[in-house]
């Protein structure tokens, strides 16, 4: 992730992996020690509908990934009771610059994209900026999603 600072707007940059059927065995082969985001899709078809947006900072993506499906460590066991129920396919990036970037990065994509299962309204940004806005780069063609 990439950010820009012009007065008091910040514009981000956020290189996704591509999009990857979860498998708990794959994910863990796949996904980095580093603190980003995971973005999660119920796919049916051609029709992908948004289903979380979730930030992991301290743990990183591996881990983070782990405990949000493994029932004795998650934190959060109404959503791996609904991830569970999906065709769930998700996408990836890294964004370790600081927990307020990551913040404002998903404020920006929950606001925006709405995926069913976080709740814009629960929230916020880090109040730094005036205005966020984030283009999301395809990690093959390097060109706007």
């Amino acid at each position: 992730v990439k950010k820009k600072v012009l007065g008091d707007n910040a514009y981000f940059t956020v290189e996704w992996s591509e999009l990857i059927k979860y498998d708990k065995h794959h994910a863990s082969r796949v996904l980095p020690e580093l603190a980003g985001i995971l973005y999660f899709y119920d796919v049916k078809g051609n029709f992908k509908e948004d289903v979380l947006c979730f930030g992991c900072w301290r743990e990183g993506l591996r881990m983070e990934m782990r405990n949000l499906f493994d029932s004795y460590f998650t934190k959060f066991p109404y959503l791996t009771d609904e991830l569970r129920k999906k065709n769930l396919y998700y996408k990836f990036c890294v964004l370790d610059s600081s927990p307020a970037d990551m913040k404002d990065v998903m404020y920006f994509l929950i606001s925006t994209n709405k995926p069913i299962l976080n709740n814009p309204a629960e929230f916020s940004d880090s109040k730094r900026y005036s205005e966020i806005c984030v283009d999301e780069i395809n990690p093959k063609t390097k060109k706007p999603v």
